[in-house]
C-alpha cells in the first residue's frame, strides 16, 4: 500500500506521472463518473461557482454513508496527485472510510472500519477491519495483527482526521478561500505543525463545517523541506462509489 510518506519520497525525486485511468471527475450532487485528470480545467459557459455562506462556528456535519470529498496535493517541482477520501458503508455505530490514493507511479485504495466514528470520527485506535488494493491486485482484509493495520492508518490520517491536537476554532483567524470546489465564506484558519511519518510539516490550514468529514478547504506549507500544496477539488453530501 503507498503510504503518504511514499507518496512524498517518490514525486520529490522526479518520478514520471503515470496516467490514472481510473480517476473520476464527477457531477455535484450525483453517484461518481470517470475522468481522466487531477484538477478540471476552466472552461467557457461552466456552471458558476458554488458559494458556502459563513458559519458561526465550527460543527462538523454528520457521518453519512454516501458522502465524499475529492483534493489535490502538489508538491512543488512535482507532479499533483489526487486523493478521494469517501464513506462507503456502516455498520452500527462503525462506518467504512475509503481513500484513494492516485499518485505519480499508481493508485492504493483502503478502506477502515471504524468503531464509533459517528460521535468520534476517524480514531485509528478504534479500527476493527482494514481492506486493502494495491493498483490491479486483488483486496486483501485483516482484522490482525494490529500493528500492521495503525501502520496503515498513519499514512491516511491527515486526510481523514483534524491532525492534534486541534486548534481552539473560537479563537482563530476568519478568511474566504476560493477553491476548484467552490468559494468558502468564512474559513476557520490556524497554522499546524505536526509529523507525518516522523518528517515534520508546518501548514496554514483553511477549514469550513461545510465540508463533510475534516471540513478541510486547502492549505500550504512544508513537509521537512519540500513544499506542499492541498486544495479541496470536490465535496458532496452523497453518490459514492468505492474503488474496491
Amino acid at each position: 500500500m503507498c503510504s503518504l510518506s511514499l507518496l512524498f519520497a517518490l514525486v520529490a525525486v522526479g518520478c514520471e506521472n503515470k496516467q490514472d485511468s481510473q480517476a473520476k471527475e464527477p457531477a455535484q450532487d450525483a453517484p461518481e463518473a470517470k475522468a481522466s485528470t487531477t484538477k478540471p480545467p476552466e472552461k467557457k459557459g461552466a456552471r458558476p461557482v458554488k458559494e458556502y455562506p459563513a458559519a458561526e462556528s465550527f460543527a462538523l456535519k454528520p457521518l453519512a454513508v454516501g458522502q465524499w470529498i475529492r483534493l489535490a496535493v502538489e508538491p512543488k517541482g512535482a507532479p499533483p496527485s489526487q486523493v478521494f477520501v469517501r464513506i462507503v458503508g456502516q455498520e452500527g455505530e462503525a462506518f467504512w472510510y475509503e481513500i484513494e490514493l492516485n499518485t505519480p507511479t499508481g493508485t492504493s485504495v483502503s478502506q477502515f472500519l471504524v468503531e464509533n466514528a459517528a460521535s468520534k470520527g476517524f480514531d485509528k485506535n478504534a479500527i476493527r477491519k482494514m481492506r486493502t488494493k494495491a493498483d490491479d491486485g486483488p483486496v486483501q482484509e485483516q482484522a490482525e495483527p494490529r500493528e500492521a493495520i495503525l501502520k496503515a492508518a498513519e499514512g491516511v490520517l491527515e486526510f481523514v482526521t483534524i491532525p492534534s491536537p486541534p486548534p481552539d476554532f473560537t479563537k482563530v483567524e476568519r478568511k474566504e478561500a476560493k477553491v476548484a470546489a467552490g468559494l468558502f465564506q468564512g474559513c476557520f484558519v490556524y497554522e499546524a505543525e505536526h509529523e507525518e511519518g516522523g518528517v515534520k510539516v508546518k501548514e496554514t490550514v483553511f477549514r469550513h463545517p461545510a465540508v463533510p468529514l475534516t471540513g478541510f478547504v486547502r492549505s500550504e506549507g512544508t513537509r521537512g523541506r519540500a513544499a506542499v500544496a492541498k486544495e479541496l477539488l470536490e465535496v458532496h453530501e452523497s453518490g459514492a462509489r468505492s474503488a474496491l
